[in-house]
């Protein structure tokens, strides 16, 4: 009976936090973060504010939510995709369909938050392009020269996406993806071919 109560409570509660989220999403997209009030949040959702500080201590703890559910979602969603191109794609419409909010956010956090939230999945999907090119070229790069570039590669991305999303590059809806996937694809090849050590025969195989 306790479980069953526990499971209606978890249920209950992020059914109030996604309602409490939406609320302000919504109106991220008509006013600046700073100028929105929780009076505004609890009206919007119809709860009082009794209940929204039961489940978030201000409004910056509910928008860090916000980012870490979002942030599961997108990763859920680019494991599905398992394409680099297919999942660049997908985090560009992302941005474009939530731009209004993602420009609200990046003026609330700065740029070294928000990037957090974008840094997780273009890591892996650039890992997920090395691997791919070690195996078409047959060569393979010592596990620290992986590392670098992938560290170096994912930061250039993610840097690329901030600054569309604050408009300081601005390539047009979906414009932007290619030339990030051409620059890092040339860039790994390149270091492949100067770094790279050729794999055994054994290791072709498999």
């Amino acid at each position: 009976f306790k479980e069953v109560c526990a499971v209606k409570y978890q249920a209950a509660s992020m059914k109030t936090k996604k309602a409490l989220a939406e609320s302000l999403k919504k109106l991220m997209r008509a006013k600046p973060f700073s100028k929105i009030t929780v009076t505004e949040i609890v009206n919007d959702c119809g709860v009082n504010r009794k209940t929204f500080y039961y489940h978030f201590e201000d409004i910056y703890a509910l928008l860090r939510w916000i980012f870490e559910e979002e942030a599961l979602n997108i990763v859920k969603q680019l494991y599905l995709i398992n394409d680099y191109d297919g999942a660049m794609d997908f985090i560009a419409e992302y941005i474009d369909e939530n731009r209004a909010f993602m420009r609200n956010a990046y003026d609330a956090f700065g740029s070294v938050e928000l990037g957090n939230f974008f840094r997780k999945s273009t890591l892996e999907l650039t890992r997920q392009l090395i691997k791919t090119a070690e195996e078409s070229m047959k060569r393979r790069l010592t596990p620290e020269t992986e590392d670098y570039l992938c560290e170096f590669l994912t930061e250039a991305a993610t840097g690329v996406l901030l600054s569309n999303i604050a408009g300081t590059l601005d390539f047009g809806k979906g414009r932007f993806t290619k030339p990030i996937r051409n620059i890092m694809r040339a860039s790994i090849v390149g270091v492949l071919t100067e770094e790279g050590i050729p794999c055994e025969p054994a290791e072709q195989e498999e």
